[in-house]
């Protein structure tokens, strides 16, 4: 997966991208042995409310966020999504790991303002 620079600056140096790729694979190498996130590892992940799974062209997730460090509060949809337990109440997307709360209550539907 390539990093692109989508905003208004320079791309990331190659030092940033080993950093993620390594904190990603850490992250699920750590998933995969049974470890999940606490609560208190996850108390400055941003909140995402009224999430559903959709699958164009691979997972993602969207949903209502809030305290996201680089979008505003409102309706995203999240990078790709590697990994989730909705039960335990978190996800890592290839960004980030996001606090999951209160799913969408619609079924087979998208949220407003995505198709």
């Amino acid at each position: 997966m390539s990093d692109l620079n989508q905003a208004n600056g320079p791309l990331p140096s190659p030092e940033e991208q080993v950093r993620k790729y390594r904190t990603i694979a850490e992250d699920l190498d750590r998933i995969a042995r049974g470890w999940h996130p606490t609560e208190s590892e996850l108390h400055s992940a941003p909140i995402l409310r009224a999430w559903r799974m959709i699958e164009h062209p691979v997972p993602h997730l969207i949903g209502t966020v809030s305290g996201h460090p680089r979008l505003p509060d409102g309706p995203i949809r999240t990078s790709v999504l590697l990994a989730y337990d909705p039960d335990r109440g978190y996800a890592r997307t290839f960004s980030r790991f996001y606090r999951l709360e209160s799913p969408s209550p619609e079924e087979g539907g998208f949220i407003v303002g995505f198709r």
